[in-house]
C-alpha cells in the first residue's frame, strides 16, 4: 500500500478537532465520569492531565496559527496551558484512582472553568473536516 502523505493543514485540523473533544471532556463533570465508566481501565485522573500534551506542544504555539487557529484561539489555548500547568503542579502524586476524587476541589474546578471558557472560544468556528482541507477566504 502506498503511504499518503498528510498535510500540515490537515494535521492541524485534526489536531484542532482533538483539543475541543478534550476541552468537552475537561469542562464536563458527567462527562469525565461517564468516560471512567465506559473505560474503568484508564486512570481517568492521569488521562485528564495527559491528554492534553498529547495534543498541545508548549515549545510550538507557532504551530497553532491561522487559518486552522484563529488568533483567538491560539492565545486561548495559551491561556488554558498556564491553567492546566497549575492545576497539573497542584493534582496530587500519585494521582487518585477515580476522577471522583479530582471533582469537586478548587483545582479541578478552575481546570472544568478554564477548559469550558476555551471551549467557548473555539465553538464560534467548531470542529473542521478531519479528511479534507477546509478553504479559507482569501
Amino acid at each position: 500500500m502506498a503511504e499518503q502523505k498528510i498535510s500540515r493543514q490537515l494535521v492541524q485540523q485534526r489536531v484542532r478537532n482533538r483539543i475541543i473533544e478534550y476541552l468537552e471532556l475537561a469542562a464536563s463533570a458527567e462527562q469525565q465520569r461517564d468516560y471512567e465508566r465506559r473505560a474503568p481501565i484508564a486512570k481517568m485522573a492521569n488521562e485528564m492531565i495527559n491528554q492534553w500534551e498529547d495534543w498541545v506542544n508548549a515549545d510550538r504555539w507557532d504551530w497553532y496559527s491561522q487559518p486552522v487557529f484563529s488568533a483567538e484561539e491560539s492565545k486561548a489555548i495559551q491561556s488554558f496551558h498556564a491553567v492546566w500547568l497549575g492545576v497539573a503542579d497542584q493534582t496530587p502524586v500519585p494521582m487518585p484512582h477515580t476522577i471522583e476524587e479530582l471533582i469537586g476541589t478548587s483545582a479541578w474546578n478552575c481546570l472544568m472553568v478554564a477548559a469550558s471558557d476555551t471551549l467557548k472560544v473555539f465553538s464560534l468556528r467548531g470542529r473542521f473536516d478531519d479528511e479534507e482541507e477546509e478553504r479559507f477566504p482569501g
